[in-house]
C-alpha cells in the first residue's frame, strides 16, 4: 500500500521530480518534456504536487494538479486540472490507482475552497474512453499543439463514489 503525501519539503519535491526524470520516456503524455516541467513547476507552486511512498519511503508515484486558469488568466480555486498521474510499473494495480484517486479527493477536503470540478486531458482513444468514463464525462475533443486531446470533467463526489464502489473489489 502506498502513502500519498503533498510534497511540501524541498527534499520531497526533489524526490518527486527525480522520480519523474527517471521515467520521462515512459510517462505516456503527449506533451514535450518542457511542457511537463512547466506544469510541474506550477503544481509545486499550487501545492498540488503529491508523491506516493512505499513502506521504505521510496517514491513510487506522482500526482500533479494545478488550479484552473480562467479565460482572463486569473485562478479559479474551485476547480483543478490534473496534469499527470504516474505510477511505477509494479504499482499499477487497481487498489493502488484507487488510492491515488482517494488521495486527490482527501487533499481536496483540506483546501480552503471546496473543489466543484476536476478536469484532465488525455489522448482520445477507445481504451481511455472506457477507463475514464467510469469516473468522468468527456466534454470536448480538439486539436492542440501536441495533437488531438479529449478533455474530461468530474467532481470529488463522483470520484469518492467510484472509490467506495470499487475498494473491496480491488482488494481481492
Amino acid at each position: 500500500m502506498l502513502q500519498w503525501i503533498v510534497a511540501e519539503s524541498e527534499q520531497s519535491k526533489e524526490d518527486g521530480v527525480r522520480f519523474l526524470c527517471r521515467y520521462a520516456e515512459d510517462l505516456g503524455v503527449p506533451y514535450k518534456w518542457s511542457t511537463v516541467m512547466a506544469s510541474l513547476n506550477t503544481a509545486i507552486y499550487d501545492q498540488g504536487f503529491m508523491i506516493a511512498l512505499d513502506g521504505g519511503g521510496q517514491v513510487r508515484g506522482v500526482l500533479a494538479y494545478t488550479f484552473w486558469t480562467k479565460e482572463d488568466g486569473s485562478e479559479d480555486r474551485s476547480r483543478i486540472e490534473v496534469h499527470l498521474l504516474y505510477l511505477e510499473a509494479g504499482f499499477r494495480r487497481g487498489v493502488t490507482l484507487l488510492g491515488a484517486v482517494d488521495a486527490l479527493v482527501e487533499r481536496e477536503k483540506e483546501l480552503h475552497e471546496p473543489i466543484v470540478e476536476i478536469g484532465f486531458y488525455c489522448t482520445p482513444t477507445d481504451a481511455h474512453r472506457r477507463l475514464f468514463c467510469k469516473t468522468a464525462t468527456e466534454s470536448k475533443t480538439e486539436m492542440h499543439p501536441c495533437g488531438m486531446l479529449s478533455f474530461y470533467v468530474t467532481t470529488p463526489d463522483r470520484l469518492s463514489q467510484y472509490v467506495e464502489r470499487n475498494r473491496s473489489q480491488a482488494m481481492k
